[in-house]
């Protein structure tokens, strides 16, 4: 749960500074913020599935 948090919150914080690096130099040269967000954002559906499944499986065991 803590590494699902450390990467949404990753996630937000490289779009913010995305978004302010766009504002101030243009989007190529702030592009590789929006790419890290979107990366930390799959992280964290990836590791969410993975609890959400492994919960599932541990709560169906015989």
């Amino acid at each position: 749960m803590l590494m699902e948090i450390i990467w949404i919150v990753l996630s937000l914080l490289c779009l913010v500074l995305g978004i302010l690096a766009t504002l101030k130099s243009g989007f190529s040269q702030s592009y590789t913020l929006f790419l890290l967000a979107l990366l930390a954002l799959l992280m964290f559906y990836l590791r969410y599935r993975t609890r959400k499944k492994d919960s599932f499986n541990q709560d169906n065991k015989p």
